[in-house]
């Protein structure tokens, strides 16, 4: 039986928590929990402590909110000395199925060239696939009893600790949104290959809305992401950005009726070209 360690990172999470895991302590397929708090204000380090009082728990605790990559990495450094083969990362607002780990670590087991692999969200009543889950999905290949993709959120990954050794950590100039995109794309860059799961389901709790405030900052985000992504030269990143900035204004423009997205969005793109030597050389240490 392969060992896993499932990290969950939480902030200000009382309303999910305990459900949250639940759903890892009921699993088919036992994994050890470690959880890393970034600083929560609320009361979801005491009902976790409670949780500690009756099973295995390892707790940190922040003293700042540091994003979800800063989190996972903490725990990451500390946990892949040891014998663990996966690592599942999980939101806090995130349940699982029963048997939903056993599937994943089966899969892993018979196609050792995926580095990350993923179940199909749900939304947190379990009724439909999670509104930006059906992108991921659409924009994949299908195969047999997977989709292989290029990305989906990190809210609820496996992935493999060799895929971990060589890739690294989360790059921490993300520090909320973007580092999920961003190592699917190093991944890629050292030939491992990405799954999203047919007959799996997992309950993304999380507010299905989409404001035109988030979807220019997760915009901006993107182009970032552009700028770092190994898998293109200098020029394919500015190329590929300036079409970008074009191509989500005039999405932003039909979704939400947003005439001044692109005067957002330009400017950080004008930002980020000025630093694209700097990013280059980011671009390399993360490779």
């Amino acid at each position: 039986m392969k060992k896993i360690a499932t990290i969950i990172v939480t902030y200000n999470g009382e309303k999910w928590i305990q459900k949250c895991l639940d759903s890892v302590l009921n699993s088919t397929y036992s994994s050890d929990i470690y959880l890393v708090d970034n600083c929560s204000t609320d009361n979801t380090l005491a009902i976790v402590k409670e949780y500690s009082k009756e099973y295995s728990l390892a707790i940190e605790a922040l003293n700042t909110n540091s994003g979800f990559g800063f989190a996972n990495n903490y725990a990451l450094k500390k946990l892949l000395s040891s014998d663990y083969d996966y690592f599942f990362l999980m939101n806090q607002d995130l349940y699982l199925e029963e048997n939903v780990l056993g599937k994943l670590v089966s899969f892993a087991e018979s196609h050792l060239e995926m580095g990350i692999i993923a179940p199909i969200q749900f939304d947190g009543k379990g009724k439909k696939i999670d509104t930006n889950f059906q992108q991921y999905i659409k924009l994949s290949e299908e195969k047999e009893n997977y989709f292989e993709t290029s990305f989906c959120n990190a809210a609820a990954w496996l992935v493999s600790k060799s895929c971990i050794e060589k890739v690294g950590l989360f790059n921490p100039i993300f520090q909320h949104y973007g580092e999920d995109r961003n190592y699917c794309e190093r991944a890629k860059f050292h030939d491992f290959k990405i799954a999203i799961v047919k007959e799996t389901k997992v309950l993304h709790d999380r507010n299905q809305k989409m404001t035109t405030e988030k979807a220019i900052k997760l915009a901006k985000i993107k182009l970032l992401t552009i700028f770092l992504n190994p898998n293109k030269t200098k020029s394919e990143s500015m190329t590929s950005g300036l079409i970008n900035v074009f191509g989500i204004s005039k999405y932003l423009f039909k979704k939400y009726n947003s005439f001044g997205a692109v005067f957002q969005i330009l400017p950080e793109y004008f930002r980020l070209y000025k630093r694209r030597n700097e990013l280059e050389l980011e671009k390399l240490k993360q490779k």
